[in-house]
């Protein structure tokens, strides 16, 4: 326990780690009109990787350093600004639109073509991911391996929560066979009932509600939550041995160049679905213009502190409590086992 919580410390999130999030007020200018898009998307000071998905298809780009620069200063000449605080805006713009901000879908040939219009210093900006197709690894690795992964944990939260029903079905009973009784008539309950329970949730309103939007509430903040939590868990179970009975993971010794940045889901995959690994398409687009000065030059550097990494910060320090305060338990129970021992 304490060399994971010092791990969660020393590590940084990746591309695995980000959750999905719809694409919302998208223009889709050609094909199916009612697709729903969804993105993924991981920024840092000089770079960001991102992923595009329809729920058939993928597609992926990665853009960092001099190609990220020339792509910018080709589409907003007139704009000058510290390359930091032009990916922040890049980022807002896709996972939190303003009234201000335009998106528009395009299908170019196998690539997918997402831009944005917005404004940056009250000046018009300008935009584009060129995404290519990504290998089926990318798929299974980002979607549906964590997806199965999520619905096993939300599987067993539902049965943890049924045994404390059971616990607290057999506690009310103990109350009333010593006389108890409640002060109102519509606060009783009656004895859980698991089987009861199933039935009336699939044959509810609210079922066929959740059966029409085809899983698009998946990735809302729970699910988000959820997503990122598990695919904290696997990079940890993946950086450091871990026996449980026979089976060993060994540490991960590095990344693909141009793909993503951790160790893929096919290394805890029985072979029989294991695949080869390819790196996906990376695009780079270069351009030889150069920016002329603006108002809206921004003097000096961006904070690295925003919104999402203040909330990122303060989900890890509670998960860094949490695993103090079970260490502690652990060694207060070590102490007085080692006490009844005398």
């Amino acid at each position: 326990m304490a060399s994971e919580l010092q791990w969660r410390r020393r590590w940084k999130p990746d591309l695995y780690s980000c959750p999905w999030r719809p694409l919302n007020q998208v223009e889709l200018k050609d094909g199916d009109t009612s697709s729903k898009y969804f993105i993924k998307t991981k920024f840092d000071d000089s770079s960001y990787e991102l992923i595009l998905t329809d729920l058939t298809n993928f597609w992926y780009e990665k853009l960092a350093d001099d190609a990220l620069t020339k792509r910018v200063s080709k589409l907003n000449p007139s704009i000058e600004a510290p390359i930091t605080k032009v990916l922040d805006q890049i980022r807002l713009s896709i996972e939190k639109p303003g009234q201000d901000t335009r998106i528009t879908l395009t299908h170019s040939n196998e690539k997918v073509i997402l831009k944005i219009n917005c404004l940056l210093a009250g000046m018009p900006f300008h935009y584009f991911f060129q995404t290519g197709p990504a290998n089926n690894e990318m798929g299974r690795d980002h979607m549906t391996i964590p997806l199965m992964a999520m619905v096993g944990e939300l599987y067993r939260q539902q049965q943890e929560l049924f045994k404390m029903l059971a616990s607290k079905d057999k506690q009310i009973e103990d109350y009333k066979t010593q006389g108890a009784k409640v002060s109102r008539k519509y606060l009783e309950t009656t004895v859980f009932d698991e089987v009861v329970f199933h039935n009336s949730m699939v044959t509810s309103k609210g079922f066929e509600e959740e059966v029409k939007t085809f899983g698009e509430n998946a990735f809302m903040s729970l699910g988000q939550d959820l997503y990122r939590e598990i695919s904290t868990k696997r990079a940890w179970l993946l950086s450091s041995p871990v026996k449980d009975g026979d089976m060993e993971v060994s540490e991960t010794t590095g990344s693909i160049s141009g793909g993503p940045s951790v160790e893929s889901w096919s290394n805890r995959l029985p072979a029989s679905l294991a695949q080869k690994h390819t790196s996906p398409n990376k695009v780079n687009v270069s351009t030889n213009s150069s920016p002329a000065k603006s108002p809206a030059s921004s003097k000096g550097s961006s904070t690295d502190t925003t919104p999402v990494k203040d909330t990122e910060m303060l989900r890890r320090q509670a998960l860094e409590r949490k695993l103090e305060l079970e260490e502690a338990k652990q060694q207060e129970k070590v102490k007085k086992k080692k006490k009844l021992k005398f």
